[in-house]
């Protein structure tokens, strides 16, 4: 019975496994994108208020809202750089997600930890983190397999019999979900910088 509990649980952790690339895949592409369509969000607000200032050339409004929606957090000319951009939602939104974390003093930082700051990435590590992200699923879905595959032959290899334990599979596949999840607030995290990172540079 114990033994099925198990195999039920390595069941459901590739299924989470599979889910995350999908919601990864789907937070990266289109989630701003959905945010943006609402009207009462701040996003929302923005991405409109952004469309009268590429169309008119209006800052008032933009100036206002970006006023009360960052304070003095976020310095007005990211906010021109990102409204500026004929697909500014992504940019928008990266500054109303990071905005605590952004120090301007006449140069661009990012407050990390307590007293870390660094400048914004000046390359794009979403290729990268979504190929781990990839990587990661594959493994777990190999610990999947390996946990049937064993139930009716084992591992000889004295270095791998721990695969012949569905306990520490069951454990690795969990392990790798948790540092899934991990590497996708990584991910957000660093494009978010990197987006903001480009602003700074235009704004130079």
């Amino acid at each position: 019975m114990l033994n099925i509990a198990i195999l039920l649980l390595i069941f459901v952790g590739v299924a989470i496994s599979v889910y995350q690339v999908y919601d990864i895949y789907y937070a990266q592409n289109f989630e701003d994108d959905e945010r943006q369509t609402r009207d009462d969000s701040a996003l929302g607000q923005l991405s409109i208020q952004a469309e009268q200032y590429q169309a008119t050339g209006e800052l008032q409004g933009l100036m206002e809202l970006a006023s009360r929606l960052f304070g003095t957090r976020v310095d007005r000319h990211l906010v021109l750089s990102a409204a500026s951009r004929p697909q500014a939602s992504p940019y928008l939104a990266a500054l109303l997600r990071r905005q605590r974390h952004i120090l301007s003093n006449g140069r661009i930082m990012v407050r990390h930890l307590l007293f870390w700051k660094t400048r914004p990435p000046a390359s794009d590590s979403r290729a990268v983190l979504l190929s781990l992200v990839l990587i990661n699923c594959l493994v777990v879905m190999f610990f999947g397999g390996l946990s049937l595959y064993t139930i009716a032959y084992q591992v000889s290899m004295e270095s791998l019999a721990w695969m012949n334990s569905e306990w520490i599979l069951m454990l690795l596949i969990y392990a790798v979900i948790l540092l899934t999840h991990g590497v996708s607030k990584l991910d957000a995290y660093l494009h978010d910088l990197y987006l903001i990172g480009t602003l700074d540079r235009t704004s130079e």
